[in-house]
Formats: structure tokens, sequence, C-alpha cells
């Protein structure tokens, strides 16, 4: 007998974090601890909310533990779930550490449907004014909503919707730990209403194969007197490409310059972008460490992207192969 679900069907894929957390003997928070049966069955969803939710439970480790192979796994899950036509949405629900690295990746790597949306908590379940709930149930009815669809992978908190590409955490602690400096959310979630009042455009996803293998690139933070041996010790230790977290709009200590020119002619891809909440990189200047004497020396400028969502797309870039990164980087930071 076929069974015809009328409901839309939300997968739920939990991976540990604060929002899966218990009390431990020490006093403290041990992360990830509770399992995601556990964890949905003290959810509660809108009164009248007709959704169907499966939870699937994939990792159980704080964030600050996910690895670039977790990334891989987790996308791999979607993409087997997006083969049912008859899943709506997908949350994960994550440690807020890394959250927004793990959706950007997916954002850049997946299509735009089903609809992603990842969740997570700045409050342990068992403490008082837990929003870990609450943030599930937003997640699960934005994941659900047909406002939500084509959106690409999104982040739901403390009522709010935002986009994969802007959201970061702002707070270390505050239930309104997420924002989007530069653009604001997306929309809002309140109850069983989803509200969406901007459509972010999205760059077509990156092509990257389903047994690619993530290789390394290392962040490196621009600061007063920095010293460039930080840049030569990360390529012999390794790193695949850098990204360079720039001074203002895009700059670094003069000396950088007599060591990057090495690093990227031997084909070591090199980016910048500033590390300022707000706004882009651009080569407004001309002296040692400018933005465009990093241009001339073979550096990547990314606007618009954080050094950890650099970081990622320079990686997803690396791993597929195909084409020259310059171009494929500029489709996503256009």
């Amino acid at each position: 007998m076929t069974i015809i679900r009328t409901s839309p069907r939300v997968v739920v894929l939990t991976t540990g974090g604060t929002i899966a957390s218990s009390p431990d003997d020490s006093g403290r928070n041990r992360s990830g601890a509770l399992k995601g049966d556990v964890l949905m069955s003290r959810v509660s969803l809108p009164e009248g909310t007709a959704i169907y939710v499966e939870v699937r439970s994939l990792l159980q480790k704080p964030s600050n533990a996910i690895t670039r192979d977790d990334l891989m796994h987790l996308r791999q899950e979607c993409l087997a779930l997006a083969e049912s036509s008859d899943v709506t949405g997908i949350v994960i629900t994550h440690g807020t550490d890394t959250l927004e690295e793990t959706a950007y990746f997916l954002d850049i790597t997946l299509p735009a449907s089903p609809t992603i949306v990842l969740t997570g908590s700045q409050r342990a379940p068992h403490e008082p004014g837990t929003d870990a709930f609450r943030n599930i149930a937003d997640a699960v009815v934005v994941a659900a909503s047909d406002a939500a669809r084509g959106l690409g992978t999104l982040v739901v908190f403390n009522q709010s919707i935002f986009s994969a590409r802007h959201v970061r955490k702002v707070s270390s602690f505050q239930v309104n730990g997420f924002a989007a400096p530069e653009t604001g959310p997306l929309g809002y979630v309140d109850g069983a209403r989803v509200s969406v009042a901007l459509r972010p455009a999205r760059p077509e996803g990156l092509d990257l194969p389903i047994d690619a293998t993530l290789p390394r690139v290392d962040i490196l933070p621009a600061y007063l007197d920095a010293s460039p041996a930080l840049l030569e010790a990360a390529v012999a230790g390794g790193a695949a490409g850098l990204v360079i977290d720039g001074l203002g709009r895009g700059h670094v200590p003069p000396d950088w310059l007599n060591a990057i020119p090495h690093i990227t002619e031997q084909g070591t891809p090199v980016a910048i972008v500033s590390s300022c909440p707000t706004g882009p990189v651009h080569a407004s200047y001309e002296f040692v460490g400018s933005l465009a004497s990093l241009e001339a020396a073979g550096v990547i400028a990314m606007p618009d992207l954080s050094a950890r969502k650099a970081r990622l797309a320079l990686s997803v870039l690396l791993a597929s192969a195909k084409g020259e990164i310059v171009p494929a980087l500029r489709t996503l930071t256009a």
C-alpha cells in the first residue's frame, strides 16, 4: 500500500552543541550529550501546525570539534535527503561556535531545494530561560514553509531568519546571538507565521565531488607589526591555501610583501578579506601593504565575506579542481 503524506516532511539532523547539552559533574555543561530523539521530545510546534518531523542523530560533539570531514558527511546526508521528493526541509541543530561556517559551506555546495535551516541555542536545555526548544520549533516551521523556498541555506535564531552568507555570531552568551551586520535578517518567524521581506541574490552553487576531501586552508590575521613568518610557517606546515584577515580595506604590514610573492609564485592561492564587521576590501590606497600592492603580488580580494567563510570557499574550490580559482571566487563574492 502506498502512503500519501499531505503534511510537509521535515528531517531534523542533530550534531550536538549547547542545544544538546546536559549538566556535567563539574557543574558545567557537557556539550552534545543529548541525542536527537531526547531533544526533540521536548519540542512543541505551534498549535494547529501540521508538520511530519523525523529526527536523526549524526554527531554528538561541541561545534569547536566539527571537522572538514564532518562537513562533507553533513552534505552527503542532505544530498541523500534531497533525492526524496517528499522532504520539504532539513533542520540541522548545531553548536553556535562554528554554526555560521557549516551553514555557509552547505549554502555554496547544495541546491536551493529542499530548504536547509541551521539553529542552535545560547542556553542549554536545562538552564533557566533556555532558547533551545523555541529555536528548534521555529527552525522546523521555517523549513516547512513555502515562504522560505529558494532562499538557500538559512540560520534561524531568536525568531529571526538569516542568510547563511551574511550571518555571524555576535554574542558569546545572549539569546540574540546571531545577526547579519551588513544586511540585517531576511525576515522573522512568529509562531506558525513565517514572514520573509528580503530574498537574497544567490550565486550558483559550486560543483564538489561527493568523495572530495576538503584541503586545509589557514586564516592569518593581520595586526600591528604582525610577523610575515606566520604566512611562511602555514605554507611550510601544509596549508594548501591562505586567507588573510586584513586590516581596514584589505591591508597588511609592509614586510608581508617580502613573503607573499614567494608564496603565490609557487602556486599557493592567497586571498584577503576585511576583518571589519561591515564593509568590503577595496584598492583605495597606494602604499606597500595596501590591497593594490597585494593584488599586484597575486593576492585575491574577496569582498563581503568573513575570513571563516572565505576559507571554506577557497577550500571547496581547491577540492573541486575545476577551472580557475580567481573567476570562481569572484562569482561567490560578486
